[in-house]
């Protein structure tokens, strides 16, 4: 087995996002497999193995490629996760309460009235950024997509439901139920850079393997 240079495995990586592996969540797992099959060969040549390997894989790659927008999909118990069990949520929540709470108004009412559609505005610039960054960026995370649609769907119950709930509550529970909405539209920033970080440790430790 020869042992591939970060510069080979950086050449391999580039490939596979040439043939559309922009997802690099994804890629890192197709990555890995093509890398194990390449250090198997037997021949020195390591530019005539890597030939031979994408030529070997080419209906997995074809298969692994059309998956990409599935695994958006498939990842919504662990997205749950990720949002209601992580710190960082509790933190926001907190904070957004105290912030709720503090605001100079006499009346909590008019509180509500003004800014019980906060977590649905919240969340509107992410939509644009991402609009952007689905066709520029060649290193994609399925999670972050994953993220906005889970955080999607609980702001429309919020839309529907939430914000009746809200309204009719007395102060206490009225702003507990509008700063932890509120904390999850915030987690959607948080979880763009967390599952970036993520990934690229990922990478990282691929490349010095």
């Amino acid at each position: 087995m020869k042992q591939l240079t970060t510069q080979q495995i950086q050449e391999v990586d580039k490939k596979l996002i040439n043939l559309g592996f922009t997802f690099i969540d994804h890629r890192i797992e197709v990555l890995d497999h093509i890398l194990c099959l390449i250090e198997e060969k037997e021949s020195e040549d390591v530019n005539c193995n890597i030939k031979i390997v994408f030529e070997e894989q080419r209906d997995y790659l074809k298969t692994q490629k059309l998956t990409q927008w599935t695994n958006v999909m498939s990842q919504r118990v662990s997205l749950l996760k990720d949002i209601f069990l992580n710190p960082v949520f509790i933190f926001l929540w907190i904070l957004s309460y105290f912030i709720y709470d503090n605001l100079p108004y006499s009346n909590y009412n008019l509180l509500l009235e003004d800014l019980d559609v906060i977590p649905m505005a919240i969340p509107i610039l992410s939509f644009v950024f991402l609009g952007a960054y689905t066709f520029v960026s060649k290193n994609k995370v399925a999670g972050t997509y994953g993220a906005l649609f889970t955080i999607s769907f609980i702001m429309m119950f919020y839309l529907y439901f939430g914000i009746h709930w809200v309204r009719k509550m007395e102060q206490f529970p009225s702003l507990l139920l509008l700063s932890g909405f509120t904390a999850v539209s915030l987690m959607l920033y948080y979880l763009l850079f967390y599952y970036k970080i993520k990934n690229d440790q990922k990478f990282k430790m691929l490349l010095n393997k």
